[in-house]
């Protein structure tokens, strides 16, 4: 089978890799900085909160567009 050269193509591709690459990151910065935050007092629990419950939406975001750029690139 031939795999397309379209500049489009490649381009998707890249972003398709960014994105898996950032989500893995944002997975182990966050593990991370919980882990760190929830041995430390050293912020407000309310702080903690508010920013952990940040983490799951926009975990969940790219998990999503990075599902839709993977179909799309299989459909090409």
């Amino acid at each position: 089978q031939r795999f397309p050269t379209e500049k489009a193509y490649f381009i998707a591709k890249e972003v398709a890799t960014t994105e898996r690459t950032y989500l893995k990151d944002l997975e182990v910065i966050t593990s991370w900085f919980q882990s760190a935050v929830s041995k430390e007092d050293c912020m407000p629990e309310t702080l903690k909160n508010l920013i952990f419950s940040n983490f799951e939406p926009l975990h969940k975001f790219h998990t999503g567009f990075l599902k839709e750029i993977e179909q799309r690139l299989a459909l090409w």
